[in-house]
Order: structure tokens, then C-alpha cells, then sequence
């Protein structure tokens, strides 16, 4: 009985060795597809970029994901696709799909990880907690979210002081103009307008509506934006602060026209999920809404 028990004991502790330094070695091994700009972006600040081999059309930051395979937009990926390039794991966030393509990667033994997904500060911080447990980049992410966290601290702190000496916020609007499609306004339950919020600025279209809007010339009046923000940069390098307006005449009209108070950013920031440039635009635009010397500044 003895003898047959040593080998079999040496057997099992051999096997539980090899489990543990197949763990160890996971995080550093996996060949990760990443679907949404946000989550994206949280995996190369989190250092594991080195494991994504082919990103969505939203992806386009840091500068390293431009050489890597797209597999489309991140709400229409192909199985296909995305099995070609034999990835161990496929991460976004809870609004990628369609919903065939995730259960026929996970059929064959794909792990797909879907993120919840919604516009606020506390969901940043939720989204880089659970990535870096994924990646095993805890002790990264805890970094990270602080240096994000300091800075939407600051940003908060500037419309703060503004508000008690003026009495109320700059009220800001984000104007979506691309693709030669009719300019719309975003409201409440926006990622444009969770940005405005966590810049310290004040939405007067959230009040009014849910998601974006086409508006008259008289609603975009009476609304009367210190501050218009507008996707340009990489994102929409043919917009500027100049052709918004030729587009939008209207807009010459309201106090941020009139002041020349037009501020282009990265449109794919809002893409996917906000990610860890959230701090650091936020804070721009907060110097920006309560730094009137700072005008038609083009924040990336």
C-alpha cells in the first residue's frame, strides 16, 4: 500500500505545481482582442499591451494599436474575424456584440469578457479595478485610477471656486457634427455629457433630453453655451472650430460663438468606455470653462 501510495502522492503534487506555474504564467500569456477604445486604452496604461493582437475600429490610442489588425466596429464584430487570429480572450465592454458572435466565441473556448459599461467616474475606476485583475496588474491599476481620480479632483475643485464667486457653473454644449450627417446636442445619459459633468461643467441639454438631438435655432439660443466642445482632433481631423460654424451658423450666435469659446477633442475618447485620458481632458476642459484666456484649444 505504501508503495503505491508515493507515486501517486508525488503525481499530485507534480500536477499541482505545474497548475500553479500554468497560472503564473497566464496573465503574461494570452493573446487578447480588444473590442472599445476605453477598455483599450486601460489595458495599454495598465502595461499588458503586449498581449493584444488585433483591437476594434474605435481603437486608435495609444499610437502602438494603429499597427495591429481591426476587426471592425466594436458593437458588430465577426466570429470569423476575430477566430483567425486565435485569441485566448476577447475584452469589452457590456455594449459589444452582436450577441451570436460572443456566444459562438465562447462555444469554442474563447473567454469573453464584457464589461459593464456606464458614464461616470466610479465606472472608470470599476472598469480598471476588474481589467486589472483579469491582466493581474493590480497593484497598476490602483496607480493608475489615483492619478486619474487627482485629476478629475482638480478639475471639480476649479468649477467649485468658479461657482462661489459666480454663483453657478459655465454652461457647455457638445455639438456631434461627422460623417456629413445633421448636427446633433448630446443630453443626459451621454458619455459627452458624463465628460462635461466630471469637467466641472453644466449640461443645459441634459435637462431637456436623453442620449443626442437634433435642435432648432431657437432651442440652441435659449440654451445660450459659454463653452461648445465638438469631436475633432484625430477622431474628425476635417472639423475645426471654423468649419463647426459654417456648418452651424446658429452657433454664431450664442455666447461661445460670439467669444470664440469652440474646444475640439479626441471623439473616440467617448468610445467604449471612458478611459484614463478622462482625468487629464477633464481637467484640460476645466481650465479651459473657467480660463477664459484659453480658447479653441484642441485637446487630444
Amino acid at each position: 500500500m505504501k508503495t503505491t501510495m508515493k507515486p501517486l502522492i508525488l503525481s499530485t503534487l507534480i500536477g499541482l505545481s505545474a497548475s500553479v506555474a500554468v497560472a503564473a504564467e497566464t496573465h503574461d500569456t494570452q493573446r487578447i482582442i480588444s473590442a472599445g477604445n476605453g477598455v483599450t486604452e486601460i489595458i495599454y496604461a495598465l502595461g499588458a499591451g503586449d498581449q493584444v493582437v488585433a483591437v476594434d475600429q474605435t481603437s486608435t490610442w495609444p499610437a502602438e494599436v494603429n499597427k495591429l489588425p481591426r476587426l471592425g466596429y466594436h458593437k458588430q464584430l465577426s466570429a470569423e474575424g476575430i477566430l483567425a487570429l486565435e485569441p485566448s480572450m476577447l475584452i469589452g465592454t457590456s455594449d459589444m456584440g452582436p450577441p451570436s458572435t460572443l456566444s459562438q466565441l465562447k462555444s469554442v473556448g474563447v473567454d469573453v469578457e464584457a464589461i459593464p459599461l456606464e458614464h461616470s467616474a466610479e465606472s472608470i475606476e470599476q472598469q480598471i479595478t476588474t481589467l486589472a485583475e483579469i491582466l493581474g496588474k493590480e497593484e497598476q491599476g490602483e496607480k493608475l485610477w489615483d492619478e486619474i481620480d487627482a485629476s478629475l479632483g482638480e478639475a471639480q475643485a476649479l468649477a467649485a471656486n468658479y461657482e462661489a464667486e459666480h454663483g453657478e457653473k459655465v454652461p457647455v454644449l457638445f455639438v456631434l457634427a461627422m460623417g456629413g450627417r445633421a448636427p446633433t446636442v448630446a443630453g443626459s445619459g451621454s458619455a459627452a455629457n458624463a465628460l462635461i459633468s466630471l469637467s466641472g461643467g453644466y449640461n443645459p441639454a441634459a435637462e431637456q433630453f436623453k442620449g443626442y438631438k437634433g435642435l432648432s435655432n431657437e432651442a440652441l439660443l435659449l440654451l445660450a453655451p459659454e463653452v461648445i466642445v465638438f469631436p475633432g482632433s484625430r477622431s474628425n481631423p476635417n472639423m475645426t472650430p471654423e468649419k463647426l460654424m459654417e456648418q452651424m451658423p446658429i452657433l454664431k450666435r450664442t455666447p461661445a460663438g460670439k467669444n470664440g469659446r469652440v474646444v475640439a477633442i479626441d471623439g473616440n475618447l467617448l468610445l467604449g468606455g471612458l478611459g484614463p485620458r478622462t482625468g487629464e481632458v477633464a481637467l484640460s476642459l476645466a481650465k479651459t470653462f473657467y480660463a477664459p484666456e484659453d480658447n479653441n484649444l484642441l485637446i487630444n
